[in-house]
C-alpha cells in the first residue's frame, strides 16, 4: 500500500486548482469522482506517484485529515488490516473510482483505502 492523493477541501475548485497550476507549476491531469459524488480535479505534483485531489468543501469535519492509500487488492487489505485490528466506517463498496473501504487511524484522522479500477476497460 502506499499514498497516493493528498486532499484539498475548497469552496472554489477552479480557483484552487489555478493556485497549483499558475504558482507551483503542477498540471491537472483528470477529473474522477473520489471522494463525494462530485467531480475532484485531480492535480499531478513533482512526485511521480503522488497526486492532489481538489474536492468540494462539504462541511467535512477539518480537524482531521483525510488521506488516500492507493492498494492493488482491496479486499485482501481490508481483511488484513481488519484483523489487525483497524477500524473501518463500512464494508469495501463499488465507487465511480474504484472499490474502496474507509478507515480511522488512532488518532480519529479519517482514511481511503482504493483499488482504483477502469470500469469502461475490459481488461
Amino acid at each position: 500500500m502506499k499514498i497516493k492523493y493528498i486532499p484539498i477541501f475548497t469552496e472554489n475548485i477552479e480557483m484552487q486548482a489555478r493556485f497549483f497550476t499558475d504558482n507551483l507549476g503542477f498540471e491537472i491531469c483528470s477529473k474522477k469522482n473520489i471522494l463525494s459524488a462530485e467531480e475532484c480535479i485531480i492535480v499531478k505534483t513533482n512526485s511521480p506517484d503522488v497526486f492532489i485531489v481538489i474536492a468540494r468543501d462539504n462541511g467535512f469535519d477539518y480537524r482531521k485529515c483525510r488521506i488516500v492509500v492507493n492498494t492493488d487488492d482491496c479486499l485482501s487489505d481490508y481483511h488484513s488490516l481488519k484483523m489487525a485490528g483497524v477500524v473501518f466506517y463500512n464494508e469495501p463498496y463499488y465507487s465511480p473510482m474504484g472499490l474502496g473501504a474507509e478507515f480511522m487511524d488512532p488518532s480519529g484522522n479519517r482514511c481511503l483505502l482504493i483499488e482504483e479500477r477502469s470500469y469502461n476497460n475490459p481488461t
